[in-house]
């Protein structure tokens, strides 16, 4: 069985696997940083930990109405995280700095079987196709599945070609 958080981004449901979030969190504070990529919003200080907070939505290609108080942020855990807890073997694809994801609302705690993972839409194009590693059909709704290390992956490409 594998855990996964929810939340929303414009009108659609997005998970992610539990084990790769560290803390959700409220959006205070924001330093924008000068001449960085439009996926990031700006630095926050959370306890005296420095976070580059990024937008989802510029990679998913979607607008959202939400107004930037409202919104709610889901903290990763690093690398190093990541590899003492012995939680991935690919976690050369993760931040060494804390980075956290803005999402819209938060949605709940899902429980679920490999098997009721289904593959991506074969319609899916673009930015959306690359991200999604999955669906759930979860009673009338899918709630796409993202492929977070692949997001954090572009991320990081996209900031080494910028620099």
């Amino acid at each position: 069985m594998r855990q996964f958080v929810t939340f929303y981004l414009g009108g659609d449901r997005y998970a992610i696997d539990i084990l790769l979030s560290k803390e959700i969190g409220k959006i205070h504070d924001l330093t924008p940083v000068p001449e960085a990529p439009t996926y990031i919003v700006g630095l926050m200080n959370l306890r005296g930990q420095i976070l580059t907070v990024v937008n989802l939505q510029c990679f998913l290609e979607q607008n959202s109405e939400t107004m930037f108080e409202e919104k709610k942020l889901i903290i990763l855990k690093t690398e190093s995280e990541l590899k003492n807890r012995r939680i991935l073997t690919d976690v050369e694809s993760m931040v060494k700095d804390p980075l956290a994801i803005i999402v819209d609302k938060m949605g709940d705690i899902l429980n679920v079987e490999p098997e009721e993972i289904l593959p991506p839409p074969s319609h899916l194009t673009g930015a959306k196709r690359e991200f999604v590693s999955g669906v759930i059909q979860l009673e009338h709704q899918l709630i796409i599945v993202l492929e977070i290390n692949q997001l954090v992956r572009r991320c990081l490409q996209v900031e080494t070609t910028v620099k």
